[in-house]
């Protein structure tokens, strides 16, 4: 247990988290602040979701691929806004 102090922003801030006059700061602490990661918590929660199916795999490429593809990606101070002449 410890003790700390809040201004009266900060607390009233954290008391409008509360669910309920029961609920303790702490549990809305543990819910509201997420704990600091490390990348090997990512990883592992990487590894958590389900594998792509093949055709997921292609879509993701094909998006990626042009995306990183500089010259397939259109320059908007030389294309013309598809806006442009409307009234």
């Amino acid at each position: 247990m410890k003790t700390i102090t809040l201004s009266e922003e900060a607390y009233q801030r954290l008391k409008s988290w509360k669910t309920d006059s029961s609920e303790s700061f702490s549990k809305v602490v543990l819910k509201a602040v997420p704990k600091r990661g490390t990348a090997e918590d990512m990883d592992e929660a990487f590894d958590q979701l389900p594998k792509l199916t093949g055709r997921q795999a292609e879509v993701i490429e094909a998006e990626a691929g042009w995306a990183n593809d500089w010259r397939s990606c259109p320059d908007p101070w030389a294309t013309p806004s598809v806006n442009e002449g409307a009234p």
